[in-house]
């Protein structure tokens, strides 16, 4: 006899992952991917700190400090940038190179993109005129991984990254705030 309470529910989390009855290290990346999916799904209830700390650590996963970044360092960001180069595990070697698989990196990008450009956080960094420490978290993981696409020469990577670049840039430029349904105080209107 078989009621709900008893009933196994079963649920398809990834249609790209139910053909497949185990796990092969060829499928890590998909896996990660989902689960980075599932994180986006959620984004809306996630909290601030939560989001920054994926910001950090997907700076820290790009692992190359690029021309972009020193770009930073001359707004005064000195200190944060010089935590982050510390790309060492405390002997004094360097860490290896994290792959960059585009099933990880697509749905990091979205999760980034999110974290750049919030509907609360554009309104945010307009009307102060200053940014948010998620909106700065948030470029500084973006132009690091746009740094490490353009070493690697991955097309689909710099264009993604290269464009949040770009629209986090036009996010911090400043609004001129123009009624053009004001009627102007000049008699003459040029067209």
């Amino acid at each position: 006899m078989k009621n709900n309470a008893t009933a196994l529910n079963l649920a398809v989390i990834s249609p790209s992952l139910e053909p497949h009855g185990m796990v092969r290290s060829t499928k890590r990346a998909r896996i990660v991917g989902v689960a980075l999916e599932l994180y986006y799904t959620k984004i809306e209830k996630i909290p601030e700190s939560s989001k920054i700390e994926f910001c950090e650590f997907c700076e820290m996963w790009a692992g190359q400090d690029g021309e972009i970044n020193r770009s930073d360092e001359i707004k005064g960001n000195e200190s944060r940038n010089e935590e982050k180069n510390d790309e060492s595990n405390g002997n004094g070697e360097e860490m290896g190179r994290i792959p960059l698989p585009w099933e990880i990196l697509q749905p990091v990008l979205r999760v980034l993109g999110h974290c750049l450009l919030g509907t609360s956080l554009i309104s945010k960094c307009k009307k102060n005129e200053t940014t948010t420490p998620l909106f700065n978290a948030a470029i500084a993981a973006i132009r690091r991984l746009y740094a490490r696409s353009m070493h690697d020469i991955n097309p689909k990577a710099i264009l993604a990254t290269g464009s949040l670049v770009k629209l986090g840039m036009m996010a911090m430029e400043p609004v001129d705030e123009i009624d053009y349904t004001e009627i102007p105080l000049q008699t003459v209107i040029h067209l």
